[in-house]
């Protein structure tokens, strides 16, 4: 099996749960994880102040390496709509249906709805920011996690983990995510 590689996208404001979740998981997983900071700095900082050194920052990455890109919501989210080089590839990144997978929780899929990536898509998003996604004109659900294509959404922090086995799923399959869970003890 091929070695998948994902890029966690982090903005200043970023949800801890929602970042770190998926990046341990996914690690465990054998999953190749860079994180991103969307500034020209690595330093990016929390929604409660907790400082992460990116891997990377955006301008230095080769976005076509990548499998999924992830975007973690939290009260940073508004800082995503500022990175053209980010939603350029996130669009770019939709239209490759065969490929290439997106993954966003708690308010970034409203990142999503504004680039009509979620127009006709079964979505899930931050209660508080569901009438963005049907503006987007996406198929609002109520479950923890929703994949629909090449697309995963999930609704908060609460749902991390939930969120992290999806995309292990979709990258490596079900046994897999079952086998992290197993380790992790979860449920």
């Amino acid at each position: 099996m091929e070695n998948k590689k994902v890029a966690v996208f982090l903005a200043n404001g970023f949800e801890e749960i929602e970042a770190v979740t998926p990046i341990d998981l996914l690690q465990r997983a054998g999953i190749t994880v860079d994180t991103v900071s969307i500034t020209k700095e690595n330093l990016v900082e929390s929604a409660r102040k907790m400082k992460i050194l990116a891997d990377k920052i955006i301008d230095e990455i080769n976005f076509s390496e990548y499998d999924m890109l992830i975007l973690p919501g939290g009260p940073g989210v508004g800082n995503y709509f500022n990175s053209k080089t980010l939603l350029d590839n996130v669009l770019k990144f939709s239209k490759d249906s065969e490929n290439k997978k997106i993954a966003a929780i708690c308010a970034a899929p409203t990142v999503l709805a504004s680039l009509g990536i979620l127009e006709g898509k079964n979505a899930v998003c931050f209660p508080a920011c569901e009438n963005e996604l049907v503006k987007g004109k996406a198929v609002l659900g109520k479950d923890r996690v929703v994949t629909d294509g090449n697309v995963i959404t999930s609704r908060s922090a609460g749902t991390a983990l939930d969120f992290a086995f999806e995309i292990i799923s979709e990258l490596l399959g079900e046994k897999e995510a079952k086998r992290i869970a197993e380790e992790i003890v979860y449920r």
